[in-house]
């Protein structure tokens, strides 16, 4: 067999796995949406509507973009971009030094002036392990509230400075102390340096109002119950109460997401008049429920109140005219580990944003789903058993071709 007929057939064999394999892992996604095309080739942010991030898991890991060939393409979260240089960095002091615990190593920070925060800027002793780290906060250093978890560490890259910086991503939050817990147990600690933030890009700029979010009110022994339903499992990062009576007043609130029966602490905040009466958290899911502790006063007078999504991103590099859509819904989905994460200073501070259209489902999920049902996975196993064959068959030809030259010999 010539050498260019055997560099078509393993062509053909790799392309043929590529090509079932991305099909199959596109089919594992409920729905889709469609980005616009692009009128020139280039890195974009893409916003993330609450009716994609309602079907996605709460961490977004089952976020998939891929191209008008079927092909995933890179992406990494807008938060992971670098800082511009001419932003202020502000330095939370730590509490004590990183401990170890029965859990893993703990490293506790400050936020003296309580500074709505959802960016975390750690530096690390340069390393090549992975771990990952558990948020929670606390306004007295004895009650803690989770905040995120499972948030990976990245690994140093190739640098001579002995230190590396990494941007940690998670709710707007408010408590005075910070608490990151890395899953070390058993392992050698990693060592903390410092954390801060960027004062210019701390706190989510911009948010989506959560739509058609259905509240009731009930007034019962000193406390107000507030009930908000949702029609979807959306990520809610911000509740406003617009508060008109009394004139002054001083509360505490209770945040608790609903699991069936079950109240889920997400996190506790003071409603007092000159205040935004803003509530910063994060909980994803479709009915949450307000606290309000009135002592020996009257109820407060709620006008209205509004539930937000803080907007989300990816970023990725779009070829120009290229048609591209975004997959969601893959509850097994892990989270991509793509390369384009080691070339973020490529990334412009400033590069062009975009969005997707509606929400709707993915049609090769529902085909992929209709097929395995009816057939057992039986066109599957077909390709399998076709691309066994092609091998055998390529390499009876090599054996015969051999003996006919030994035999000529």
């Amino acid at each position: 067999m010539r050498r260019s007929q055997k560099n078509k057939a393993g062509l053909f064999l790799a392309g043929m796995f590529c090509a079932l394999f991305s099909a199959s892992a596109q089919n594992t996604f409920k729905y889709a949406a469609t980005i616009p095309k692009t009128d020139s080739a280039g890195f974009y942010k893409i916003s993330l509507q609450p009716a994609l991030v309602a079907k996605s898991n709460a961490d977004l890991s089952d976020i998939r973009l891929v191209n008008q060939k079927g092909y995933f393409v890179p992406y990494i979260m807008a938060d992971n971009l670098p800082q511009p240089a001419n932003e202020k960095f502000m330095v939370f002091p730590g509490v004590g030094v990183a401990s170890k615990t029965d859990t893993g190593t703990s490293y506790v920070i400050e936020n003296r002036e309580s500074l709505p925060v959802n960016m975390l800027w750690v530096k690390l002793r340069n390393t090549a392990v992975k771990r990952n780290v558990n948020i929670s906060g606390s306004d007295d250093l004895q009650r803690w509230f989770a905040i995120e978890e499972d948030v990976p560490l990245q690994q140093a890259g190739l640098n001579s400075r002995g230190a590396y910086l990494q941007s940690l991503s998670f709710p707007a939050s408010n408590y005075r102390y910070l608490k990151l817990l890395v899953n070390d147990k058993n392992k050698a600690p990693l060592k903390f340096l410092e954390a801060g933030i960027y004062t210019e890009q701390s706190v989510s700029k911009s948010y989506f109002e959560v739509p058609d979010a259905r509240v009731s009110q009930k007034d019962s022994n000193k406390v107000t119950y507030i009930d908000i339903r949702l029609n979807d499992n959306y990520l809610v990062n911000k509740i406003e109460l617009t508060i008109t009576a009394p004139k002054y007043y001083r509360r505490d609130v209770a945040i608790y997401q609903m699991d069936k029966q079950d109240r889920i602490p997400v996190s506790n905040a003071e409603l007092f008049p000159g205040k935004s009466n803003s509530l910063l958290f994060a909980a994803k899911g479709n009915e949450l429920e307000l606290q309000i502790d009135n002592g020996d006063n009257l109820p407060l007078s709620i006008k209205n109140i509004r539930v937000f999504q803080a907007d989300q991103f990816i970023v990725s590099y779009l070829d120009a005219g290229q048609s591209y859509k975004i997959l969601t819904g893959d509850k097994k989905a892990p989270a991509p580990d793509y390369d384009l994460k080691f070339f973020i200073d490529s990334i412009h501070q400033r590069i062009p944003e975009i969005s997707h259209t509606a929400v709707i489902k993915n049609t090769t999920y529902q085909i992929h789903t209709t097929i395995i049902k009816k057939d057992n996975g039986m066109i599957i196993w077909i390709a399998i058993i076709a691309a066994l064959l092609l091998l055998i068959l390529l390499t009876w030809k090599m054996v015969t071709e051999v003996n006919n030259k030994t035999g000529k010999a």
